[in-house]
């Protein structure tokens, strides 16, 4: 194999790699470190994509990496599908603590009318109305 050829390889086997650290990242839900990992996939796309047009692969080669590209396109289109749950999960919780927060602000004020009725020297809550 000729060493462009051995080129092209190499990086789809990095990018392949990545997107297998990509998956895990996201299963443990460390977005810190899928955002770091789609920087460096964005820097092999451009590599492949400068690489690619100047190679001829031969035959097999070609199915070869076709056949990686499908199996890659299947990893990514899970790891969307990961991190679309996960969006919705997170959107779903914002939700929640919104609604706390909401309850929380309703509470207060009924402590502060309270804390009025108490310096007044009267409450109702009390019975000293």
């Amino acid at each position: 194999m000729s060493p462009s050829r051995q080129r092209i390889f190499v990086l789809l086997g990095a990018y392949e790699d990545l997107t297998e650290r990509e998956s895990r990242a996201l299963r443990r839900g460390d977005i810190d470190y899928v955002l770091s990992i789609q920087e460096r996939k964005a820097r092999l796309t451009d590599s492949l994509r400068e690489t690619r047009p100047a190679v001829e692969l031969l035959e097999g080669d070609a199915a070869s990496f076709r056949q990686r590209l499908l199996a890659l396109q299947a990893v990514e289109q899970g790891n969307l599908a990961e991190l679309r749950q996960q969006m919705a999960q997170a959107q779903q919780e914002l939700a929640e603590i919104g609604q706390v927060a909401q309850r929380s602000r309703q509470i207060r004020r009924g402590y502060s009318g309270l804390r009025g009725d108490l310096q007044s020297g009267s409450s109702v809550v009390l019975g000293t109305a």
